[in-house]
């Protein structure tokens, strides 16, 4: 049979290439291609709303600041015109110091309008101060406040070590601003000894001639009590209900013996039934409890 000039056509494998060979890009490629572009266009615009936000919140605030001092201005304007501005502000029993840090703290000056004299925010304020006990601030129409102040007295002198400052304290633990010159003020070191100092001060004025001696008070352990007298010597106190016990028995030894002007080390009455004494690095037992009183 006659050939077919140019031979016989080769059917085609089913599979198209692009141009230099690559294979064209699937429909699954493209579609996460689109889902990043989407995304990243997503993100861009969240970034840039959150700048617009950012800078006009921080416009805002300045601009709210300006109007507010303005309205202030104008606020203290106005009640100066109706006789409602702050002509006196009193502070009642403090010293010179102590009335410039409340009247630094009040935030509020003669002329000032007495709508901005707040007593609950003003006594807000002046709570932050220490050194002070109760404080009341009263506003009288038309145009005076006034600080009532109790500052606090000092109670006992504390520190936390032996090396520590002294720190004067109140009762209440908070730090004292009245210190009486001259005045003789317990000293207490060691954690829970403010707190415990009271009881012990009241068993100790009992105790004269224990309490005239008495250097400082240690609180050990935040359980029981060590004093130091001005000789040097330490006396190890028991716990709880034996203390008075144990200082009646201290009383004893020092009318009988001066135990507490001697050069000693220490005197421990923490057994219920003897003294012991260290003087030396060498300890021995002093006396029975029966005997020494």
């Amino acid at each position: 049979m006659p050939q077919v000039k140019g031979g016989q056509k080769k059917q085609s494998s089913g599979r198209k290439t692009t141009k230099g060979g690559q294979k064209p890009a699937s429909p699954a490629r493209d579609a996460v291609v689109k889902q990043t572009a989407d995304a990243s266009s997503i993100i861009m615009g969240v970034f840039f709303l959150l700048a617009i936000l950012v800078g006009a919140a921080a416009w805002m605030g300045q601009s709210m600041s300006v109007v507010e001092n303005k309205a202030n201005q104008l606020a203290d304007g106005a009640a100066k015109t109706v006789g409602l501005s702050i002509k006196s502000i009193q502070i009642i029993e403090v010293s010179d110091d102590q009335e410039n840090a409340i009247r630094a703290k009040l935030g509020i000056v003669e002329g000032d309008s007495m709508f901005r004299a707040d007593p609950h925010a003003l006594k807000a304020r002046l709570d932050q101060l220490k050194g002070f006990g109760d404080i009341q601030v009263h506003r009288f129409w038309p145009n005076q406040v006034t600080v009532f102040v109790t500052p606090l007295k000092t109670s006992v002198m504390f520190r936390e070590t032996l090396d520590a400052p002294l720190t004067p304290l109140h009762v209440t633990g908070e730090e004292a601003s009245v210190t009486i010159e001259g005045a003789e003020y317990g000293v207490v070191q060691g954690e829970g000894a403010v707190e415990a100092w009271p009881s012990l001060l009241e068993e100790l004025e009992a105790f004269q001639t224990i309490h005239s001696r008495l250097d400082y008070a240690d609180r050990i352990g935040n359980r029981r009590w060590d004093l130091v007298m001005v000789s040097g010597v330490r006396i190890s106190l028991p716990s709880g209900e034996a203390r008075e016990d144990a200082l009646t028995v201290l009383a004893a030894l020092q009318r009988e013996t001066g135990v507490l002007d001697r050069q000693l080390e220490r005197v421990d009455l923490r057994d219920s039934g003897l003294v012991y004494v260290r003087k030396k690095n060498n300890e021995f037992a002093l006396a029975e409890i029966g005997g020494a009183g």
